[in-house]
């Protein structure tokens, strides 16, 4: 696996100095796949439900491991995606919320000391363009003694997308995990017993360029136009 680190990168994305295009409705469906274990017989469960299509239900994506004696709750991740409106950047990229995380970490029995987890998302803009990405998710665990802590880290991030909306070419640049609103990601995080973890996962939009011919295409189309026009004088 890809191992890529963000910690202490800046998102330098100034969100109330830009220069936008209308508003554009957008969606955002995670959940949980692939799991695996160290222990082949640890508990786990999962629960994907980010569509909402029960109103009773929570939208939310879930996925437990273990099972606390205590409390009969399992250490986990959420999930819940983002929607609502963005825009189509015209000169500065755009920081995008995709949705809230969270990582509890309990003691609990019926675990492998290694677990592992894929987050996919599903973003769909005005139902004009879809795509997923892929997050491998992986969790240590200790032997649960209240002093040391669990960690969770990113281990595979999925690359950009590129699509094409109003005539104007965009990139959705995936940026991370976030816990301090979209300032800096971090692909490592420690938690000790007991406690939870919130963060956010954003995206970069930005609006690029189309593709410029090369110089030297031009040059050679020149030569060839001036070669038929020779040919031409001289056949007269």
């Amino acid at each position: 696996m890809k191992f890529v680190k963000y910690a202490g990168m800046s998102a330098l994305i100034l969100v109330g100095n830009m220069n936008l295009a209308q508003a554009t409705a957008y969606n955002i469906i995670g959940s949980f796949e692939s799991p695996e274990f160290s222990d082949p017989y640890s508990l786990s469960y999962l629960f994907n439900n980010d569509e909402g299509i029960d109103a009773s239900i929570p939208a939310v994506a879930k996925f437990g491991w273990g099972v606390n004696l205590t409390s009969y709750q399992s250490s986990r991740f959420q999930f819940d995606g983002a929607n609502g409106d963005t825009n189509l950047p015209t000169t500065s990229p755009l920081l995008i919320n995709l949705g809230s995380f969270s990582y509890t970490n309990l003691e609990t029995v019926l675990v492998g000391e290694t677990v592992t987890v894929d987050l996919a998302l599903t973003v769909d803009v005005l139902d004009a363009w879809q795509t997923a990405f892929n997050y491998g998710l992986e969790v240590t665990n200790t032997d649960n003694i209240a002093a040391e802590y669990d960690s969770m880290r990113v281990v595979s991030t999925p690359d950009s997308f590129f699509f094409s909306a109003d005539g104007a070419d965009y990139e959705l640049a995936m940026l991370g995990f976030s816990v301090d609103g979209g300032n800096s990601f971090a692909t490592d995080f420690e938690l000790a017993e007991g406690r939870s973890l919130n963060m956010g996962i954003y995206a970069q939009l930005d609006r690029v360029s189309a593709v410029p011919v090369p110089a030297a295409v031009w040059l050679f189309g020149s030569a060839l136009i001036g070669l038929a026009g020779i040919t031409r004088r001289t056949r007269k």
